[in-house]
């Protein structure tokens, strides 16, 4: 997860080498169930393909869409390192993806590339673009009428906050658990985009897990999950078994039910909106900062050992041909610039890092990462992250809940910090889907910022 995310804060060593385990989590084989199942309308991507060969398939309605050059200049956002190359033949003719690096028998797919200066095929729409959208006639009043979004407020909070380590007692402040607070933001942001006659979709709208399954019933799993990494252990402690069934749990079966909830249920989304809140490390100490900053994310930057995994590969693939880079960076900028307007607070560094890349080289607001939660949802996503948490004045905006007007916090009048939050995503949103010149078109991007 992100480098500044609340995932990383009070982690012990052991947890953070556990952590190393789970880096191509959702890749891996699943229990058999409705949430994770691989059987879906042909119509719609696949969640997997580790026991279903059959499913690379589906990226054959890809044939004839995209000019080398074109997947080419696209893998270079998705794949940070080249490691599809080390087990893929490319040509002018088209893509072979193989199951690993010797290239032999097989391959899982081919998928033929367009010739130069020749008509492309068009592929199926999955999802409507900005400029799609903003073609269509709307209300004056309603700029926002007929786009489908799905949102997804992060992690799940509740009693389940413990286990998620998202439950943190800030010294004066109070106790925060980020799956709540992104709930309320959640409602409130519905609110606004149903008034403006956009189609909303919740991935849940109670603190309570999307999925079926359960820690208690992923110890095998979790025993097999640390024996393919380490399999000279001759013996596994409870509490080592535990807390990987925490993280199946919460970073493979949420994420694939979620993932599964939207394409069974709401498919084809324009956008989805995954909602979380930053956090530097500290914060799992209830350690209170000064700095605050802001970042969003839109899906690319995957690992080698990511890309090796096959349900992953399949993702990776899935994207990049679908198209949804263009539109997720023209989204997220759009809304990075509402907060930029609304906050004044400037990006995490990430930039061009070992796990992040600069989509555009003047622009740190908005960097690419694979994030499990936004890879499983299909078509474009937009992952916003604003302000830290442990920042003294947000925990302490973030305490006070929703309200009307504006309170006193540190010397300054704020409205609700859930308000401006969601506020801040329709800005952007109507920037980048309504009619032209709507909103804070042609704002400069930020600058490279200084490390915190």
């Amino acid at each position: 997860m992100p480098l500044f995310r609340v995932h990383f804060r009070s982690l012990s060593l052991p947890f953070l080498a556990l952590m190393a385990l789970t880096a191509a989590l959702t890749g891996c084989h699943a229990q058999s169930s409705p949430a994770t199942s691989a059987a879906a309308p042909t119509s719609l991507p696949p969640a997997l393909v580790t026991d279903h060969p059959e499913a690379w398939a589906w990226l054959q309605r890809y044939d004839g869409t995209m000019t080398r050059a074109e997947f080419e200049e696209t893998l270079r956002l998705f794949d940070l390192k080249g490691a599809l190359l080390k087990q893929s033949t490319l040509d002018d003719d088209g893509l072979a993806v193989f199951p690993g690096p010797e290239k032999t028998g097989e391959p899982d797919v081919r998928i033929a590339f367009a010739p130069p200066g020749q008509e492309k095929k068009r592929a199926l729409p999955e999802f409507r673009t900005p400029a799609a959208f903003r073609a269509l006639p709307k209300p004056a009043d309603r700029p926002l009428a007929g786009l489908r979004i799905a949102i997804d407020p992060g992690h799940i909070g509740g009693a389940w906050a413990q286990i998620e380590d998202r439950s943190i007692e800030y010294g004066g402040i109070g106790r925060l658990q980020e799956g709540d607070l992104n709930l309320i933001t959640a409602a409130i942001l519905t609110r606004q985009l149903t008034a403006l006659g956009t189609t909303v979709f919740p991935t849940r709208t109670t603190p309570e897990p999307v999925t079926d399954a359960r820690p208690e019933n992923l110890l095998a799993e979790a025993r097999e999950t640390i024996l393919k990494k380490h399999p000279d252990l001759t013996s596994i402690s409870p509490s080592r078994l535990e807390l990987m069934s925490h993280i199946l749990f919460e970073r493979k079966y949420e994420f694939l039910a979620r993932g599964a909830k939207i394409r069974n249920e709401f498919p084809k989304a324009d956008l989805t909106l995954v909602l979380y809140i930053n956090a530097t490390p500290s914060s799992g100490y209830g350690h209170l900062i000064g700095p605050n900053q802001n970042i969003f994310f839109v899906e690319g930057a995957y690992l080698p050992d990511e890309v090796a995994d096959p349900d992953i590969r399949f993702r990776m693939l899935y994207k990049a041909f679908a198209r949804v880079a263009p539109t997720e960076y023209d989204v997220a900028a759009a809304i990075a610039r509402a907060f930029k307007k609304e906050t004044g607070l400037p990006p995490v560094p990430y930039g061009d890092s070992p796990t992040t890349r600069l989509v555009h080289d003047n622009n740190f607001d908005v960097v690419a990462r694979n994030l499990g939660a936004s890879r499983q949802d299909d078509g474009p996503v937009v992952t916003t992250e604003p302000y830290f948490m442990n920042n003294r004045t947000s925990a302490k905006r973030f305490i006070a809940g929703d309200y009307e007007g504006e309170r006193d916090f540190d010397g300054r009048r704020y409205q609700s910090i859930f308000r401006e939050y969601a506020g801040c995503i329709v800005q952007g949103l109507i920037e980048a889907y309504g009619p032209p010149g709507s909103a804070m078109a042609g704002t400069a991007p930020a600058a490279p910022p200084a490390a915190p």
